[in-house]
């Protein structure tokens, strides 16, 4: 739904409550003869409400094609006497003024109805094209925000490939083919949060922190989608050392051996340093006991 849109049915209103008054023509006394300027008159208000009608159908089947909501109600204006739902000619002037005003009053209520929807519509229209997601470079900008950050969640992973001489490519260039790779193999979910477009769930939370810190999640995650991306590398013509997958999985069990070593050693040096300072104690303890037990003898015998 667009402004001009809006603008149409809006003008359609105004077509409406322009048209001209004909009650005293309608609902004449009897025996008033229409003179040719009543005639005239008569027949370009009834000239101008058809094509109002034939509109405002036109705007709900191209813009709310099979709403009955609407339908119906176009369906039911009607500007003639009727008794019991039948069309009759009658000579009471209220009943005929009576009709006619309901009928106007029914097209009018049903043009703001669709000035209403409409007007949602469009300012709906105008945020989906002011919200920057919806914006085609502004959403891959966003979109490689993204990926920029799973590749920098993976930088222990590409340090470690071209530490080990995996491949003979440069970081920056390891980071270009992560990012192709991810992007072309993963899905990601949109969702709103605080009433914005974002990206978060989906495979692009797949990638664990690949850290130092957290290395065994992350060989748990090279086990499967780690190896997809060196094979990924090789369909991209790059050369990849057989056996990098064993190589990186063995460099990283090295690390969290070694960082247990650390944890062990630096807990048995501290239970060593503890038990020194016991035995230092109960060395102290005892000459202490010594001494007191000498000095009671003496003190027996020269006492």
């Amino acid at each position: 739904m667009t402004q001009r849109d809006l603008n149409i049915i809006s003008e359609l209103l105004k077509r409406t409550n322009d048209l001209p008054d004909i009650l005293h023509l309608r609902a004449a006394p009897i025996g008033y003869e229409l003179t040719r300027t009543d005639e005239e008159l008569l027949l370009d208000t009834y000239q101008k409400l058809d094509d109002i009608l034939k509109e405002v159908a036109a705007f709900i089947n191209v813009k709310f094609s099979g709403r009955q909501d609407y339908i119906q109600p176009w369906n039911e204006i009607d500007f003639d006497t009727k008794i019991g739902g039948f069309k009759i000619v009658t000579t009471d002037r209220e009943h005929t003024k009576s009709a006619w005003k309901k009928g106007i009053f029914d097209l009018k209520s049903l043009i703001k109805t669709l000035i209403n929807e409409t007007t949602l519509l469009v300012d709906e229209e105008k945020e989906i094209k002011e919200n920057l997601l919806f914006n085609e470079n502004e959403w891959d900008k966003y979109y490689d925000q993204r990926l920029e950050k799973r590749a920098d969640e993976a930088d222990f992973f590409l340090d470690m490939i071209i530490e080990k001489g995996l491949i003979n490519l440069d970081k920056l260039t390891v980071r270009k083919y992560f990012k192709k790779w991810f992007n072309e193999s993963h899905d990601f979910d949109l969702q709103i949060e605080n009433g914005d477009f974002v990206i978060e769930d989906g495979d692009f939370q797949t990638v664990p922190n690949s850290g130092k810190d957290n290395i065994p999640e992350f060989l748990k995650w090279f086990e499967n989608e780690g190896n997809n991306f060196m094979e990924f590398l090789k369909e991209q013509g790059v050369n990849v050392k057989k056996g990098s997958k064993e190589t990186i999985i063995n460099s990283g069990n090295l690390i969290i051996n070694q960082n247990s070593k650390i944890k062990k050693q630096t807990i048995k040096n501290g239970t060593e340093q503890q038990e020194s300072n016991w035995s230092k104690a109960n060395i102290i303890t005892a000459l202490v006991v010594g001494v007191a037990t000498i000095a009671g003898v003496l003190w027996q015998i020269f006492g």
